[in-house]
């Protein structure tokens, strides 16, 4: 798959050792490596068993919807009760912000928030902040996106019925709602303010349920996506509380030798 492959490459990218320090500049070493060691950060909070715990939790609730009358049921409800010009707008839009944020479009975009926001400078922005929050959210949820999508071997509406069998097809979970999802709950995350909160949490399901409406995935996939997209942005957050207080040492060249700057977040 192209997304994976070009996941796989951004990780490379981020995690390999840096190439020519001497001629790479202080701000590029310190943001390689903030970037990589939050992304290590991340799975190894993300994937251990007490947080599986809460994965256990959707990936149930999806079963159950998708192996009952429930996704036909929603199915049916979208068809009969919402289709209409107003519906076919608001799908077609919501359809498109989950376009924009698959991985191809949206990690350049995400880098881009992070790199003219300042992020790892004391001057970080919010945008930056949205930025790296996003970013590692997509990367530490998609690994188990593309497992639970194959491992579940749900169909498409237009392509089978509801159900899962194992292995069989690989759109058991989907994509434009995780990824679709991400951006929005981390702007969530990130605002204290009740009604942006809960609107942007509200608005962070829609890009999914825009595939139900579209016969593109059964609610259960949507939800499931959704599910994930919660659970990574989640991690993120966790991270980011647990790493306040740590210090972080940095690779800094300079003219003829080179040196590490020490940060302590208090």
């Amino acid at each position: 798959m192209v997304i994976i492959r070009f996941l796989v490459a951004c990780l490379i990218t981020l995690l390999a050792p840096a190439v020519g320090v001497a001629q790479t500049s202080a701000d590029d070493i310190g943001f390689i490596a903030g970037l990589a060691g939050d992304v290590r950060a991340d799975f190894r909070n993300h994937y251990q068993t007490d947080r599986l715990g809460n994965l256990a939790i959707g990936f149930g609730v999806s079963a159950v919807i998708a192996n009952s009358d429930a996704d036909e049921n929603f199915q049916r409800f979208f068809d009969e009760k919402l289709s209409g010009d107003a519906g076919d707008d608001l799908a077609d839009f919501f359809t498109r912000v989950g376009d924009v944020a698959q991985p191809l479009p949206s990690v350049p975009i995400y880098l881009g928030a992070m790199w003219l926001g300042g992020y790892n400078k004391s001057s970080e922005s919010s945008a930056a902040h949205w930025g790296a929050n996003s970013l590692r959210a997509v990367v530490v949820g998609t690994p188990e996106l593309v497992v639970l999508a194959y491992a579940t071997g749900g169909q498409r509406p237009e392509e089978g019925e509801p159900g899962w069998n194992p292995f069989d097809d690989y759109n058991g979970v989907s994509g434009h709602s995780f990824y679709g999802a991400v951006p929005i709950i981390t702007a969530a995350r990130m605002t204290d303010r009740r009604w942006a909160k809960y609107t942007l949490y509200a608005a962070s399901a829609l890009p999914g349920l825009a595939r139900v409406y579209d016969d593109k995935h059964y609610f259960s996939q949507s939800f499931l996506g959704w599910w994930l997209a919660y659970l990574a942005t989640e991690t993120v957050e966790h991270t980011n509380l647990g790493e306040q207080r740590r210090v972080r040492v940095i690779p800094v060249p300079y003219p003829g030798g080179g040196g590490v700057q020490v940060t302590v977040r208090f």
